[in-house]
């Protein structure tokens, strides 16, 4: 009866298992994201998720309550779209573990395994703002793989994680940058 409440939304942040072994045998299966979502995130996604509500609520509300019509079917889609590009947002970031790094952007999932990164570096570059496409300068750490290609990961200084934030920044670097060591 006294177990402790899971909190809202709890699956956007797992638990490591308690029981879980600690020797040198422990293997970090599952992906860990390497920066916190931050507070202008948090702000973004929330403000996101009630117009979507909103939206999606509307959308239905006019499908149930007119007759088939192209605009409800819009609607629909609309509404769909939204939800999913939420769900999608919600789950953007750079995760890591020990088979490789994972980026999640909000159209594509990169997958690089440590054995074909040869290099994890910052670098100054035009980073997004707040993840839009708006490119203002700044600093960003980069993944570099075997065949030559550089993929940029969320750890930058004007990150919707990290703006604002320059100690969460050094950590998420460090943090990125010990686990290309470490593998």
């Amino acid at each position: 009866m006294n177990r402790p409440q899971r909190p809202l939304l709890w699956f956007l942040w797992p638990r490591p298992d308690p029981n879980s072994p600690v020797d040198g045998a422990y293997v970090q299966g599952r992906l860990v994201r390497i920066t916190p979502r931050g507070p202008v995130r948090i702000a973004l996604l929330l403000a996101g998720t009630i117009l979507t509500t909103l939206l999606a609520g509307t959308a239905v509300i006019a499908a149930v309550s007119a007759p088939f019509s192209a605009g409800a079917l819009l609607g629909a889609g609309v509404a769909a779209s939204a939800v999913a590009l939420l769900l999608r947002g919600w789950v953007v970031g750079t995760y890591v573990n020990d088979q490789g790094i994972v980026i999640d952007t909000l159209l594509r999932r990169t997958r690089i395994t440590w054995a074909d990164v040869t290099a994890v570096e910052w670098q100054a570059a035009r980073t997004p703002l707040l993840g839009l496409p708006l490119p203002i300068p700044g600093e960003r750490s980069v993944v570099h793989d075997r065949r030559g290609f550089t993929f940029p990961t969320h750890v930058y200084t004007s990150s919707p994680d990290l703006l604002w934030r320059p100690d969460a920044l050094d950590m998420a670097r460090i943090r990125l940058e010990n686990w290309a060591k470490g593998a």
